[in-house]
């Protein structure tokens, strides 16, 4: 599982692709709030530079509850399998 942050784009694709070099299956992206789109970004990333050789499996949007008990506020999240083809 491969949760992103604040790192820049790069430091993402090129673990994952480190990870499928070395005979992960599946690796799941997941991302929360303003991240979301660089999790898209990731994915993406890793499809071109892999060559086409990963896939999407299940791509899943949800709400998590944030904060403390009194203050919590609903959080949209994300989770993006990446499927190698080898």
């Amino acid at each position: 599982m491969v949760y992103i942050g604040e790192k820049p784009v790069s430091t993402y694709v090129l673990y994952i692709l480190e990870r499928l070099k070395k005979g992960s299956r599946k690796i799941l992206v997941k991302a929360r709030g303003h991240n979301i789109s660089k999790a898209a970004h990731v994915t993406e990333a890793v499809h071109r530079m892999s060559g086409g050789k990963t896939k999407y499996g299940d791509i899943r949007l949800y709400s998590e509850e944030v904060g403390e008990e009194s203050e919590e506020k609903s959080v949209p999240a994300i989770e993006i399998e990446v499927i190698s083809l080898l």
